[in-house]
């Protein structure tokens, strides 16, 4: 069995991924809190860190999967934000995000797609 899901997205996709996952991390695991949550902080900077870095030399990397419920989690919190900000629809966005997460691959174009469809252009 796989113990890593693939990220395969264009450059927009990945910095949206990139800044959600970072922020998630920051707010989830707020340094100075329990040691368990250190630990899982600390996971995400290197998982986040290391994705950042393939992401950037290789246009794809990968994740370990022990890590999919924070970043999905991540992805949620992020347009959460948004929309509590802005007051606008991120749902498509949101669950194409998701999916990228999952291991499906996106384009910039399929970016553009769901912000229409959540009536953002």
């Amino acid at each position: 069995m796989k113990r890593t899901i693939p990220i395969n997205c264009e450059p927009e996709i990945q910095r949206i991924l990139v800044t959600a996952l970072r922020n998630y991390t920051e707010v989830a695991f707020p340094e100075h809190s329990s040691d368990c949550a250190q630990v899982a902080r600390s996971a995400m900077i290197e998982a986040v860190e290391q994705l950042e870095t393939q992401l950037s030399r290789e246009g794809k990397g990968e994740y370990n999967k022990r890590l999919r419920a924070m970043f999905k989690e991540g992805i949620k919190l992020h347009f959460e934000i948004a929309a509590s900000e802005d007051d606008k629809n991120y749902s498509e966005e949101m669950a194409l995000l998701t999916r990228v997460c999952e291991g499906e691959t996106a384009t910039d174009a399929d970016l553009r797609n769901a912000r229409a469809r959540d009536g953002r252009t």
